[in-house]
């Protein structure tokens, strides 16, 4: 009984203090999916004071393959639009926000760049980290390369569930028991899209955590699995085409069938948009 209240009263204040945050911050609706207004290094301060008031919420970074699954997985807009933080990770869609709006997005913010950063702060202000996901092995490599790149992180713990095409119950009650059990500020998710931001949906009232971050393969990056590209690659907005060469295998689904869905999204909001400027027009006149 007292260990529900206790679970009520800090769903409750969480809750609260992640829509105050959420309401204080400059939005703005792209594809339907309402982004934060931020730069990269603002991000970081936002992960940051979340991970300390432990406010019990998950970040997003939707790309373009995130885009291009809404007409078939409309689940995913309201998942994200729930979301504490969502941040831009494609410049497609800051090149797509601009045009579809005044102000835009000012500039990229994607978890590989993100998490870095989180971490040296993390180190500086003793904030606990754990990451659930990745295949059997990376995980251990990658807490090996973040201990050596920041020694004094607070590391509570790793889990790698197992393949599975939809978590079985028993993946699912070991993943809720990691959580409650080190209760980390922060919880990196290294499952992929949309698997991720699935599961933290659904099981965010159901887990101790400060706040989680849905950045997809960065436990593959930080474990050295997967090459980042150079940065006037990623300056230049090339960074899906590296992965593409780097692993054709694992990017030419979502490069080659997917991206090109972008563009008939695009042209469509851009559409609506100038339908909505010229009702509103025509209404003034």
């Amino acid at each position: 009984m007292l260990q529900n209240q206790f679970t009520a009263q800090r769903d409750q204040e969480a809750g609260g203090m992640q829509q105050s945050v959420s309401d204080s911050l400059k939005t703005l609706t792209v594809f339907g999916l309402r982004f934060n207004q931020v730069t990269l290094a603002e991000a970081v301060d936002l992960v940051i004071a979340a991970a300390q008031a432990r406010t019990l919420g998950y970040v997003v970074t939707p790309n373009v393959n995130f885009v291009t699954l809404l007409p078939s997985e409309p689940d995913l807009r309201d998942i994200c639009n729930r979301a504490a933080f969502a941040f831009v990770d494609g410049w497609p869609i800051v090149w797509a926000s601009k045009r579809l709006n005044k102000e835009g997005l000012p500039e990229r913010v994607a978890g590989a760049d993100l998490f870095p950063l989180i971490c040296q702060k993390a180190e500086q202000q003793g904030l606990s980290l754990a990451l659930l996901g990745a295949a059997e092995g990376v995980a251990e490599e990658a807490t090996r390369r973040l201990k050596a790149s920041y020694p004094n992180l607070n590391i509570v713990g790793i889990y790698s569930p197992p393949i599975e095409p939809e978590f079985s119950e028993q993946t699912l009650s070991r993943m809720t028991a990691f959580c409650n059990e080190l209760r980390p500020d922060i919880l990196l998710l290294g499952m992929g899209i949309p698997k991720q931001e699935r599961w933290i949906s659904a099981n965010i009232n159901k887990i101790d955590i400060g706040i989680a971050l849905c950045f997809g393969g960065v436990i593959d990056f930080a474990a050295g699995k997967i090459k980042r590209a150079p940065q006037w690659v990623i300056t230049s907005g090339l960074e899906w085409f590296w992965r593409l060469c780097m692993s054709p295998r694992q990017y030419w689904k979502r490069t080659i069938l997917r991206f090109p869905l972008f563009f008939p999204l695009f042209f469509r909001d851009l559409f609506n948009q100038y339908r909505v400027n010229a009702t509103l027009a025509e209404r003034k006149s």
